[in-house]
This record gives C-alpha cells, structure tokens and sequence, in this order.
C-alpha cells in the first residue's frame, strides 16, 4: 500500500453468500457475468472509515476449503446486512452453495499485463471478433485470478473462459485502467485441421492430358519393353527384302498433336560380292592389333607424304 493509507487487509469481514440471481429486482447480466459484487452498506462504512485507497479490491475465500480463491471489486452496497450477492461462476470457484459463510479480505493488486484465457467450448470460435467482444465483456470485471473459469454473455450465449495465465504476479491481477494484452489458447476440444497435401508440380503432360501409362495406339508414348514385357530378338519382323528391323515401329502423337509412326532400325545383311573379287566384306570389325603389326601379314602402312602433296590411291596392276 501506499505511505499514508492503511494496509488494505485492515478490511476483514465475514459474510453469508447469494447468487446475484437472489438479488430482488430483475435479472442484471453486467451482475450475473461480471467479477463484481454487491455488499451491504455497512461495509461502506467501514471501508470508508478505514480510509482504504481506491479502487477497492477484495480477496474472497471460502472458510472451509482455503485453497477456494478468488478476487473481486465492488459495484454496489445495497445488498442486505450481513449479506453479499456473487455472479454464479464466482459461487461455482469457491465451491459455496446459498447462504455459505465468505471471507472478505481488502487487498491490493497489480496492474495486469498479459492474460491468456482457453474458451472452453469450440462455439467461440464461432465469435467473428473475439477480442472486441472480450474487451467489452471485461468492463464489468474489476480482477481476474489465475486459474478461475470466467462466464461472459454473448448474443445470449454464455461462454466459459479459463484464466489459464495472470500476469504479473500469477495471481490476481488488476483489470482497470490498465494496457492489458489478451492471448488466447485453442478451446477445450479443438482439433487442428489436417492441411490438404500440395499438388504434385504440372508437367507438359498433364498440361496436355496426355496418360504417360497407355501403350495404346495413338498415345504419346508407344508401347516399349518397359511397358509390355522385355521383347528378345525372336520378335523382330522382317522385311520384303530380308532385312531385320527393330520394333520401335508403334503409332504415336507429337506435343503439337501431329500424328507420327515410327520407321524403325534396321539391320541390313552383308552383300554377296563375284567369286575372285578382291572385295572383302563382312558384318565383323577389324581389329588392328599389336599381335598382328608383329606377324608377318601385310597391313596398310601410314602415309608420310611431304606437305602440299595429295593422295588419291595407288595404280591398278
């Protein structure tokens, strides 16, 4: 406290409990859905003797069970002698039921910070702005204390919200005329959405509708032994002239859309040349090799001719 005021705790009084639902006169919802209470005028007089600095806080216990807490401000005294009138949430966290004995205790608490509150119910997110609608809700609250499951009203539906962190202090915390910063937790039975896998990047082939699978004729891509099972070389076709193709003849389409039919490989077999003809021809490569520029067999030598002149074969014997 500060110098020249008493210690607020000089205020200590023991009333019996109400719901504000017993308070005559219609139903208030800044009472029922508030963190204030009402109290009798007597405790008026005794705060205002005690010349206790304002705003007056106060910390409510139960006399049977100490670790039910909480803590409140003041919104009226014109509750009967020996009375107080709670909001049901307030009577639900201290476990009283109507007409249970409270403590009352003067405190004093600090400026709130930061909050952090946990709907307790997936409905609030139903809420389009949540924190406009909170910072209206809280003008009717004076404290809020870690751990304490608030009731605010909304289009006539009233929503649960667990005061999951209080700070500075972690305690109770002063709500009035303070900057306070409002975080918020998922609500109780949220599920995060799975998030939808990426797309597979296009190809020129999916831009195209073209089915990379089909191997039938008029497709893009002709049937091959990848496709179709590995062909040996019994399969190949042959020609009117004898010669041996390769099976890549199947029907296929360009990217433009022109139709295409492949011509084939061919092997060709070797040429009969006249008996006595110095021709030579085969289907093997000749190797040189160093066992054969050692023998005795003839081979072609390397021409060394001297520069500018040209060859262009030797003479016919």
């Amino acid at each position: 406290p500060r110098t020249g005021h008493p210690n607020p705790r000089a205020y200590d009084e023991y009333l019996r409990a109400y719901s504000v639902a017993m308070l005559p006169g219609r139903e208030r919802e800044n009472l029922s859905y508030g963190g204030k209470i009402i109290m009798p005028p007597s405790a008026l007089a005794n705060l205002t003797n005690l010349d206790l600095e304002l705003p007056w806080m106060f910390q409510l216990r139960n006399p049977s069970n100490s670790a039910a807490l909480t803590h409140a401000g003041v919104l009226e005294f014109i509750a009967e002698e020996g009375v107080v009138h709670l909001p049901y949430w307030m009577m639900k966290t201290l476990r009283l039921n109507e007409g249970d004995p409270i403590r009352i205790t003067g405190t004093e608490l600090p400026k709130g910070k930061l909050v952090k509150l946990q709907a307790q119910s997936t409905h609030f997110l139903d809420i389009s702005d949540p924190k406009a609608v909170l910072e209206q809700a809280l003008r009717n609250f004076s404290a809020l204390t870690q751990g304490d499951i608030i009731e605010i009203s909304y289009n006539s539906i009233v929503f649960g919200l667990l005061v999951m962190e209080a700070s500075p202090g972690g305690g109770g915390i002063s709500v009035l005329d303070t900057d306070l910063e409002v975080d918020f937790a998922p609500p109780v039975g949220y599920v995060e959405p799975e998030r939808p896998k990426a797309a597979p990047p296009s190809t020129m082939a999916s831009k195209l509708n073209i089915d990379l699978n089909s191997a039938t004729p008029g497709s893009s891509r002709p049937s091959s032994s990848l496709s179709g099972g590995f062909t040996g070389p019994s399969a190949a076709t042959v020609s009117k002239g004898g010669d041996h193709w390769e099976s890549f003849k199947g029907k296929g389409e360009t990217l433009g859309g022109r139709k295409t039919k492949g011509k084939g490989i061919s092997h060709r077999g070797v040429e009969h040349v006249p008996e006595g003809s110095r021709i030579i021809r085969t289907d093997k490569h000749k190797v040189i090799s160093t066992e054969a520029l050692e023998s005795e067999a003839k081979v072609p030598a390397a021409l060394n001719l001297p520069f500018g002149n040209l060859f262009f074969g030797f003479n016919v014997v």
